[in-house]
Parts: structure tokens; C-alpha cells; sequence
């Protein structure tokens, strides 16, 4: 009977847990009247956001924000409060600066930076110990920082669209060969 017990206990745990995972996720407009802290997942997507509004940085308990395909030129230091943010997707964006914020943000798994204007990475994206994937490509990026291989988690770069010699890909596979590096064929340009 114990035995029994135990088993539907561990089922039930985990069944629990399972659940955790799966997140309602709101649209901006659904959460206007809502209490900040029942939100744990927001689409702000394609609302041509030129910068965030102050409203958005109530929702301390997001572990999910789509802010994709908007007008935003940078991410503002503000961010940095979205403590348990796990997914941040400010893809397709008018970002050219290397957003430092990203490194305040120490439960990132997953970051999405693909079709924006960066041309480099802050050196403390090191500090991102669960960081799994980062998507970066089509950016004019053509250096990563060293820090990156502080990346233990780190599971699958993109850096297609980006025009890169076959030193760099090389370096980079090799230094990290526990990842799944995506490129082009590379380029023979200068490196």
C-alpha cells in the first residue's frame, strides 16, 4: 500500500511540475486590467513599440517576453528588473546597440536578437549560466566575445546571415564543440 502511495505521489509530482512549465501566454491587451503579478508570460509583439512602456515593467514575474517585431532601438536598462525571465524574444527589432541588459537577467535560457542591428555582445553575457540558445542571426556582428565560452549550458548558437571566414567558424566549433553552431557557407573576406 505504501508502495502504492508512493507511486501516485511521484505521478502526481510530477504531472504538478509539468504543468509549471506550460505557461498561459497573454497578449498586451489582455493584460491592461490585470494584476501584474499573476502574469508569468506576455506577447507584446508586433505593436510597433518604438521604446517599452513603463507599464510593462509591473510584470516583475515574466518568465516569457515576446517583444518581437516592434520599433525598439535598444533595450533599456530597465529590464534588467524581469529577474525570473527564462525567454526573451526581441527579435526583429531597430536594436543596434549591444544590450547590456541581458546580463541582469540571470535565469535566461533562451535569447532571440536575430534581424536587428547589432554589431557586438557584451563581454558579460559570460555571467548567463543557464543561457541554452542564442539567436543572433542577421546581425552585423563579426566577433563574439571570449567570455561566451564561460557558457556551459550553452546549446545551439545561430549566427546565419552573417557573413563570416572560415577562421572564425572554425575557432568557434571547436572551441565549443558541445554546441550546435548554425552558419553560412563561409565567406572568403577578410578576417
Amino acid at each position: 500500500m505504501k508502495l502504492l502511495l508512493a507511486i501516485i505521489f511521484l505521478h502526481w509530482s510530477s504531472v504538478l511540475l509539468a504543468q509549471q512549465d506550460t505557461l498561459k501566454i497573454y497578449r498586451w491587451e489582455e493584460v491592461q486590467k490585470a494584476n501584474p503579478d499573476t502574469i508569468f508570460a506576455l506577447d507584446a509583439s508586433k505593436l510597433k513599440w518604438e521604446k517599452i512602456p513603463e507599464k510593462l515593467y509591473a510584470f516583475k514575474n515574466l518568465k516569457y517576453l515576446n517583444i518581437s517585431k516592434n520599433k525598439l532601438k535598444e533595450l533599456p536598462l530597465e529590464m534588467g528588473g524581469f529577474k525570473l525571465l527564462k525567454i526573451l524574444d526581441a527579435t526583429k527589432n531597430n536594436i543596434d546597440a549591444a544590450p547590456i541588459v541581458i546580463c541582469q537577467l540571470p535565469k535566461l535560457q533562451k535569447l532571440h536578437l536575430a534581424r536587428n542591428r547589432i554589431s557586438s555582445l557584451p563581454a558579460c553575457i559570460g555571467y548567463l549560466a543557464d543561457l541554452k540558445m542564442l539567436d543572433i542571426w542577421d546581425n552585423p556582428i563579426n566577433a563574439l566575445p571570449e567570455e561566451i565560452l564561460n557558457l556551459k549550458k550553452l546549446e545551439v548558437v545561430d549566427m546565419r546571415s552573417i557573413m563570416l571566414g572560415p577562421h572564425f567558424q572554425q575557432k568557434w566549433e571547436e572551441s565549443m564543440p558541445q554546441v550546435k553552431w548554425y552558419f553560412d557557407p563561409p565567406c572568403h573576406c577578410v578576417e
